[in-house]
C-alpha cells in the first residue's frame, strides 16, 4: 500500500511540473520561458496608453487604439506588417516587424530604423503612412522615404505579453520624425513627427 501511495504522489508530481511548464512559453514557442512578461528597451517619453499619434505643422491627434487588435499580413519571409486607417482623422499607417516572434526581442532591436514611401515597407520596423493635410481635408501627405536626423522610426520598447494561438503577441513603442508630400503638390513638403505604442503579433515558428 505504501509502494502504491508513493507511486500515485509521484505521478501527481510528475504532471504538476508539466503543467507548470506548459504555462511558461517564451516568445519563440519553446516550453523554457519564466511565463513573465519580457522586455527590452525603456519605452522613453512614450506614454502606456495604446495609441498613435501625429504631429503637422497645421494640426495633430492622438488615436486611441485600445481595441486595435491586427492580424499580421506576409510581407516576404522574414517580415509581417500591419495597417490601418482611424475612421476619426482618415491617417493610414503601415508598420512592419519580424515575422517570426524569436526575432522581435532582440536587444538590437532597440534603434532608430528608416522611414519608407508610404506602403512601401520592406524590413522589419519600418514606418510609413499617409494622412489629410489639414482635418477634414481630402488633400493628402505621403510619408517619403528617408534615414536622417529628421527621417526615421525609432523603436523604443518592445514587450512580449503572451501567446494568442499560433501567435506571440507584443506592444511596441516607437516615435518617429519623417517628411512628407502633398500628393497634389509636391513641392509642399512637411515635417511631420508622432509616436506609436499598439499591439502587434508574430509567428511563433
Amino acid at each position: 500500500m505504501k509502494t502504491l501511495s508513493k507511486t500515485v504522489l509521484l505521478i501527481l508530481f510528475s504532471t504538476c511540473i508539466i503543467t507548470c511548464k506548459k504555462g511558461a512559453e517564451d516568445p519563440s514557442g519553446d516550453d523554457k520561458g519564466s511565463g513573465k512578461e519580457i522586455t527590452i528597451g525603456n519605452g522613453g517619453t512614450v506614454d502606456n496608453t495604446l495609441h498613435m499619434a501625429f504631429k503637422t505643422p497645421d494640426w495633430e491627434r492622438k488615436i486611441d487604439c485600445t481595441h486595435l487588435d491586427l492580424d499580421p499580413i506576409g510581407l516576404n519571409d522574414s517580415t509581417s506588417y500591419v495597417s490601418a486607417t482611424s475612421a476619426s482623422t482618415n491617417e493610414t499607417f503601415y508598420f512592419s516587424f519580424p515575422r517570426d516572434s524569436s526575432a522581435m526581442v532582440r536587444s538590437s532591436n532597440i534603434k532608430k530604423y528608416d522611414i519608407t514611401r508610404v506602403g512601401a515597407n520592406k524590413k522589419p520596423f519600418e514606418f510609413s503612412q499617409t494622412l489629410p493635410i489639414n482635418a477634414g481635408s481630402t488633400t493628402k501627405l505621403v510619408s517619403l522615404a528617408g534615414s536622417a536626423t529628421d527621417s526615421y522610426n525609432e523603436v523604443l520598447e518592445i514587450k512580449y505579453t503572451g501567446v494568442k494561438g499560433n501567435y506571440a503577441q507584443f506592444q511596441i513603442k516607437c516615435r518617429y520624425s519623417m517628411n512628407m508630400q502633398e500628393t497634389l503638390n509636391e513641392s509642399n513638403k512637411k515635417l511631420v513627427t508622432g509616436t506609436f505604442h499598439f499591439k502587434v503579433k508574430a509567428k511563433r515558428m
